[in-house]
């Protein structure tokens, strides 16, 4: 998760119980991370996130991926002269290439739309897929050239997020391009959260092939609506069906369509042009109605994990849609645009932390982490003493969290700490340290 709105953002992994097993925060408290998760890249796990600075309901940054030992491999930005990467999406595909999204300001007549004193400014939902190693843009697509304007539900100026169109820094931002997805064929899934709409987008051109949703669906939804909706993803497309999945917001504060937001399973029968919602995931009673982010994640054994954006919390639940898990962050202020759950295997290439202190000739305290790691099960603890300076183990302690704490009774002159594995093997030492 990357949590924000909160004293330290920054991307951060957990135990499903709640202990910290890595903070990717820098210390900056104005740069903002979004979108962590496991990605393959170059055949191996890699950590994928976005770093940059938020604008209103946009952002201007960077696409970072690190290997399992959290150093950067790779940093994507966006071509073709546009402006900065988004934080809305990321996607790694086969290893090679990214999907990441930009919000592009472009000069566009709206005097329809009472702006007659000058050009008006619109902002252009953009999704580009480049090559990871080359920076060569591969495909870029543009709501402006499908989408017109007459889609979108929110009125020109409604708040700050939305903009009043008259400067490149608060264009109408009447799309609101908030996930992209790509087929084995080759097509892509767009979410627009302004315009309540999904769409299928050709790879061949760049034109429309479908819509789900907003003011002109190709499908009948036959038992269900969603609107203001985040990270739609493609599960099954073929010429009769399409499988896919969203997270339903309901609200954006202004429109209300449903009392609670919820995960959906949707599936599209082309022949009947139907679409049928095939399982809904709620939050536990009484139900959570977060009005902005938000994902559904299905995991691969056919789980659900999601994150409630705007409210920090995060459930799993099994496929029939019953909750079996439920956690929400301290902080109720703090967002979390996405949340996900990965298996992640690290050694991070820095030593772990290690410091001891101790009065004159007293008992000396130890503290060691080590940032990232997740293999290590107990830490050997050394010390010297003020007869010898050999050191001798004093303590073999299980991990304890984030942060291990052992005492020793006596007085150690220098000490250093060991991460220990299940079966007994030495994985790093910190460095020694001389105890103050």
């Amino acid at each position: 998760m990357s949590p924000y709105e909160l004293e330290l953002p920054g991307p951060y992994v957990y135990t499903t119980d709640g202990k910290l097993i890595w903070s990717g925060a820098d210390g900056s408290t104005t740069e903002l991370f979004h979108d962590l998760h496991v990605c393959i890249y170059g055949g191996s796990d890699h950590l994928c996130f976005f770093q940059g600075t938020q604008i209103e309901g946009y952002a201007r940054g960077r696409n970072v991926i690190i290997n399992n030992q959290y150093q950067p491999t790779a940093v994507v930005q966006s071509g073709q002269g546009l402006t900065l990467s988004d934080m809305h999406e990321l996607e790694v595909l086969d290893g090679e290439r990214m999907l990441f999204t930009v919000y592009q300001p472009r000069q566009y007549d709206l005097s329809a739309y009472g702006i007659k004193t000058q050009q008006g400014w619109v902002m252009d939902g953009v999704f580009q897929e480049v090559d990871i190693k080359s920076g060569a843009v591969l495909f870029q697509w543009g709501s402006l050239d499908h989408i017109p304007l007459t889609e979108t539900y929110v009125p020109l100026g409604i708040n700050p997020v939305v903009g009043d169109g008259l400067s490149n820094t608060t264009a109408w931002d009447y799309f609101h391009i908030n996930s992209v997805d790509k087929s084995s064929q080759g097509d892509y899934l767009v979410s627009a959260r302004h315009t309540s709409g999904i769409y299928k987008i050709s790879g061949k051109d760049g034109s429309v092939i479908w819509q789900l949703g907003g003011l002109n669906s190709t499908f009948h939804m036959a038992n269900f609506n969603f609107s203001s909706q985040h990270d739609a993803r493609f599960h099954k497309d073929n010429n009769t069906h399409t499988v896919l999945s969203l997270f339903d917001n309901g609200s954006n504060n202004y429109r209300n369509t449903s009392l609670t937001s919820s995960g959906m399973i949707v599936s599209i029968d082309h022949q009947t042009n139907t679409a049928t919602l095939l399982q809904r995931f709620e939050a536990p009673a009484p139900g959570l109605r977060s009005t902005s982010q938000g994902n559904t994640q299905v995991l691969s054994n056919g789980n659900v994990f999601i994150g409630w954006g705007s409210i920090p919390s995060f459930s799993e639940h099994t496929a029939d849609g019953a909750p079996v898990y439920y956690a929400t962050l301290t902080n109720p202020d703090s967002m979390n645009y996405r949340a996900f759950k990965y298996n992640w295997t690290a050694t991070p290439s820095d030593p772990p932390d290690f410091t001891a202190q101790a009065p004159s000739n007293g008992a000396t305290s130890f503290w060691a982490s080590w940032n990232g790691a997740t293999d290590y099960t107990h830490w050997n603890f050394y010390g010297t003493s003020s007869a010898s300076d050999q050191f001798v183990l004093l303590a073999k302690i299980g991990k304890q969290g984030f942060q291990t704490t052992y005492t020793s009774p006596s007085f150690h002159l220098l000490a250093f700490a060991e991460a220990v594995a299940i079966d007994g093997s030495s994985i790093k030492n910190s460095s020694v340290v001389k105890v103050s």
